[in-house]
């Protein structure tokens, strides 16, 4: 059962890429907002979950579930005051790369961050069939031999239209925007597993879609993730 991560320099592409593909494979997608708003929910969808048990096809059911066993392994290790409760997990998810790589500023300590992080990516990666762009997913997914893991770049030019365009704004604000982004996704990779997220090493393909359309790129996405997979048959 697939699982792909997207890592993505800001104006590259990853969310829509990623759309694409899911919906080209079938597979569920996941991205920061999708986690949040499993938090925002999380007393309902657990409930959910208990009525139907782990089989449910509710998505958001299923990641309601999944956040509640984070927090729970997470504090059995010591990790995290077992009260961080939904309200600080939503807190916690919602931060920006450039939050979670700064010092004293998230609303828990850099081990609780990573150990929560790291079980809400490798439980929903357990199930298979999804596609997560970042926090950090190609690190923690790293020895998984079913996981392909995608970085997508594109020409700084290409990536600041794309910007101006997404958020409304003016050349200089998307520029910022740009910046504050890639500096802050680097140094949240530095802060928590000392590598360079640039490194062509850490993904299975780098894709650069400044002359590609979206569909293209998840389509060389897909043929890699059934060459990679044909490997290790």
């Amino acid at each position: 059962m697939p699982v792909v991560t997207v890592s993505s320099q800001y104006g590259a592409g990853a969310r829509d890429v990623s759309r694409r593909l899911s919906r080209t494979l079938g597979l569920e997608y996941i991205d920061q907002t999708v986690l949040v708003d499993a938090s925002r929910q999380l007393g309902r969808t657990v409930s959910e979950v208990a009525e139907k048990d782990e089989r449910t096809d509710s998505l958001r059911a299923r990641l309601g579930h999944f956040l509640q066993r984070a927090l729970e392994r997470s504090a059995a290790g010591g990790a995290i005051d077992p009260m961080l409760g939904s309200g600080n997990l939503e807190l916690m998810l919602s931060q920006s790369y450039q939050e979670l790589s700064d010092s004293g500023s998230g609303v828990v300590d850099d081990r609780a961050i990573l150990a929560t992080t790291s079980q809400i990516i490798e439980s929903i990666a357990q199930r298979g069939n999804v596609v997560i762009i970042g926090r950090g997913s190609q690190m923690i997914l790293k020895d998984m031999p079913d996981a392909t893991h995608v970085q997508l770049v594109a020409e700084p030019q290409v990536a600041l239209a794309r910007v101006q365009e997404w958020e409304g704004v003016d050349e200089v604000a998307a520029a910022r925007s740009i910046e504050e982004f890639n500096k802050g996704r680097a140094a949240f990779h530095e802060k928590f597993w000392k590598v360079d997220v640039w490194s062509p090493l850490l993904y299975d393909v780098v894709i650069n879609t400044t002359h590609l359309t979206y569909v293209q790129a998840a389509e060389l996405v897909a043929s890699v993730m059934e060459k990679k997979a044909g490997a290790a048959v």
